[in-house]
This record gives structure tokens, sequence and C-alpha cells, in this order.
């Protein structure tokens, strides 16, 4: 009896021994940061809402890769939220509320039927209502202190988006098809010194004539029709960069029925005519006005019909030299965002611009002052300091390449950050 009992007893605790352990299985440290801790888990978790948005990309082969990936952000992830908790970043619940809307726009839901499908979901170990909140808290906190020290020490020289501009321009312009005419004088290596520097003096001598009298043309038929010493050949809608076959050096062509030459060439010594470049682009050419202004805005305080009153009493002050424009600016002007640098509104496109404001900027002379007028903003007498005109393609490219150097160096200052963060920390990975 004593035995069957001893056995009942062993096979008992085998049996809640193995439930015991499987249920309190202890979750594996991946890694350590600082006083945190990354358990498998928190990867799994990640995994889970991946496959949960049926993410393509979790292909078992690539498995591993993606747990590293994974816990490379949330080492990160720990060490910009461990910043967050010593800047005392909050993140209130209108807040998280704007992101579950966004979510739930994008699911085609309202955000209470989101809530309610988060609830439901909140049966698995990996899909807890309190914690896809909390990932939307850090999400929000990271994102904050990341654009915080990221766009702090940003700075987007002039010369740069130039310099990019630049390149960009001549990259097109090498793709622009040209008609050239050419007047050669062959000559081969293997002819002595003598021959050569005499071949030298003539191709000169004939480019000088053709500079002083613009008589190429008359060259280029007499050596087309008698083929003498010089021959004449045209290429038709050749890109620039292709020359670099043709010619030893860059050629400089920039303009139609430009002459250049003497160039070394494949075939000799080479007189050039630019017939015609194709321009691929269309050129659109707007006016912008470099302007100061002084403004009364119309408010609770201030009526329209006092701030009309108002803005004529200071353009009159300024007519009959009581102050100066510039003093005006500082002392009245509402506009408290460029008051600082003299109201300053820097180049601003006439398609900022209504009709009756375009034509009294159109019709001021530099320096001069405008009689006030009305905007949506309110009263201005406006100062036109220089006109210019511009094509807008160019302008496009400018911003574009603005957002490129923007984007580039803000991801440059972020990785900066992490680095310096990771250098300072302390992190082990198991």
């Amino acid at each position: 009896m004593r035995v069957y009992f001893i056995v009942i007893l062993y096979i008992f605790s085998s049996v809640f021994s193995s439930c015991f352990a499987k249920i309190f299985e202890v979750d594996k440290i991946v890694a350590i940061v600082n006083n945190q801790v990354i358990l498998d888990s928190d990867i799994n978790q990640v995994l889970f809402y991946l496959k949960k948005e049926k993410n393509s990309v979790l292909v078992p082969l690539k498995m591993n890769f993606f747990r590293d990936k994974i816990l490379e952000k949330l080492i990160i992830d720990a060490l910009i939220l461990e910043e967050a908790s010593k800047f005392n970043i909050i993140v209130s619940d209108a807040q998280v509320d704007s992101v579950l809307r966004n979510i739930a726009f994008e699911k085609h839901i309202t955000l209470n039927e989101l809530k309610s499908n988060i609830i439901l979901n909140n049966t698995d170990n990996f899909f807890n209502y309190n914690d896809y909140i909390q990932n939307i808290k850090n999400s929000l906190k990271i994102k904050m202190l990341q654009d915080y020290f990221s766009n702090k020490d940003i700075n987007i020289s002039e010369k740069e988006i130039y310099y990019l501009l630049s390149q960009k321009i001549k990259k097109q312009n090498e793709l622009k098809k040209i008609n050239l005419k050419f007047i050669i004088l062959p000559f081969s290596k293997k002819e002595d010194n003598k021959i050569i520097k005499n071949k030298k003096f003539l191709i000169n001598h004939l480019f000088e004539m053709i500079s002083n009298n613009s008589n190429f043309d008359y060259f280029y038929k007499s050596f087309k029709k008698n083929k003498n010493i010089f021959l004449a050949e045209n290429i038709s809608l050749k890109h620039l960069k292709d020359l670099k076959k043709i010619f030893s050096r860059k050629l400089n062509i920039f303009k139609n029925h430009q002459i250049l030459g003497p160039v070394l060439g494949k075939k000799g010594f080479y007189i050039i005519k630019v017939n015609n470049i194709e321009n691929n682009s269309v050129k659109k050419i707007i006016t912008e006005f470099h302007i100061q202004h002084c403004l009364m805005r119309p408010s609770v305080i201030l009526n329209d019909i006092q701030a009309k009153k108002d803005i004529f009493k200071i353009y009159n002050n300024i007519k009959i030299k009581n102050y100066s424009f510039d003093y005006a600016i500082e002392n009245f002007s509402c506009d408290f965002y460029s008051s600082h640098k003299k109201g300053d509104l820097g180049w601003v496109s006439s398609k900022s611009f209504d009709g009756a404001f375009k034509n009294v900027l159109k019709n001021l002379n530099s320096n001069e002052i405008s009689k006030p007028i009305r905007s949506k903003f309110g009263w201005h007498i406006i100062k036109l300091l220089e006109k210019r005109q511009i094509d807008e393609t160019w302008k496009i490219e400018k911003e574009k390449i603005y957002q490129i150097l923007l984007e580039y160096k803000i991801k440059q200052a972020k990785n900066n950050w992490i680095e310096k963060m990771k250098k300072s920390s302390y992190i082990n990975v198991f």
C-alpha cells in the first residue's frame, strides 16, 4: 500500500512540476541597457505586431535577421526613453487619441470601433490593450525627443544649396542635344614637329579671321565644296557629354552661334560653330519682389476703420519726414514676426499676391513706398527694395534640394546623437 502511495505521489508531483514549469517559464534576458532589461518576449511582441499587420517580410529564413534588427531598435528606444524621463516628457491622452484616430481612419473605422477591436484582441499574451497604448506613448516620446535633438543645430547655407543646384544644372546641360559644324585641319602624330607647328599657325590664323569677320559659314561652305587641306563636317543632335569621345578637353558650350577653337580633337585641329542647342526644359519665368512692410492688423481692440485711420496717419508722417519708414515698422507695425528685422519679408513671388496688391508692387520703383493697401491680414505700407525675374523651375529645384539636405542632416544628427548615447551607456547583449 505504501509503495502504491509513493508511486501515485511521484506521478502527481512529476505532472505538477512540468505544468508549473510550463506556466512559470522564465523569460530569457537578451540585453541589458543601463538599468533596463530587454526580454525575449519584448522581441516576440514586436514580431507578433508585424505578423498582425500581415507584414510580408517575415520569411522564416530571414527571421534571425529581423530579430537582430528588432533588438537593435529596442536598445535605441530604451536609451531614448531613458533620456525622455530625464527631460520629464509627458504624453497626454489627447495626443494618444490623435494617433488612434489616424489608425482608425486608415482602417476605415471609427475611434470607438478601433478601441473595441483592441480590447477584443486582449486575449493574447502579446496583444494587451495597456501595452498597445503604452507603445503609442513611448513612440510619441521617442519622436518628440528625436525631433528636438535632430533639429536643434541644423543649419543649411545658401552656399550648399547653390553648389548642389549648379551640379544639377551642369548634369542637365550635359543632356541637352546640340547641332555643331566643324572646320577641321587634319594632322597625324606621325608628322614631324615642324609640320604640326605650321598647321597650328594656320588654324590659329583662320580662327582669328573667322572671329574678326563672323564669316564661319563662308569658309565652311567653301571647304565643304572644295576639299583641300581643310575638311568641313557637322554633327546633329549629339549630347554634350558625348563630345568627350571627340575632343581632348571639355568644351564650354552655352549658347547658339557660339564659335570655339582651335580645339584638338580626334581628327586634328577643330574650329567649331554651335548651330543649335535644343533645350529640354520649358522656362517658367515669374517675378519676385523683395519687400518690407508696416502692418496695422484689425483685432478685438482695433477695428478695421481705426486700423485704416492709423496706417494713413503713419503714411502721411513718413511722407512729410516726421519719421522714417524703419522707425514706423519698429514702433507701430503689428507684424511682430518681421518687425525685429525691419519688416523684411524677403523675396516673395508675384503668385502670392492678389491682383490689386500685385499691381501696386508692379508700379513701384526701388526703395519707393506704397500708399496704404488692404489685404486679408490688414492694412500695409509696402516698400519695394528690389524686383527680379527668375525661372520658377529652378526655384522648385532649389526647394527640393533644401528638403533633401534637411532630411540628410536630420538623419545624420539623429545618428550622431544615438551613437553619443550608446558610448556613454552600459549595453550588454547576450
